[in-house]
């Protein structure tokens, strides 16, 4: 019985006919291409893409360099224009007033 059975479903799968109309599916190939990212152009890119890693280098030091002494003189210039603080004068510390807390009740902890 199951054997008819297989064989009922493998007919109804593989029907006459059917092989001719089905044609074979293409397959769509991704293709690559570059894109400019906005504040950059694709030619600023590529420029900075095959540049070499010396200069490259010698840039980013430079940047980190620039960029670091402008911080210094920020830092100066704040330290110039802000008036010296007064040292804080120490206060008496008031003793507080606590209240006991209500005795516990129910023998033996």
């Amino acid at each position: 019985m199951a054997k008819l059975w297989l064989k009922l479903m493998e007919r109804r799968k593989h029907k006459k006919g059917q092989e001719e109309e089905q044609t074979k599916r293409r397959t769509r190939r991704t293709q690559k291409f570059n894109r400019a990212i906005v504040g950059a152009s694709l030619s600023d890119i590529l420029a900075k893409r095959n540049m070499k890693p010396e200069i490259r280098k010698a840039q980013r030091e430079q940047a980190v360099k620039a960029a670091k002494e402008q911080k210094k003189a920020a830092k100066a210039a704040k330290k110039a224009t802000a008036p010296p603080k007064p040292k804080p004068t120490k206060k008496d510390k008031a003793a507080k007033v606590t209240q006991k807390s209500a005795p516990r009740v129910g023998g033996k902890r």
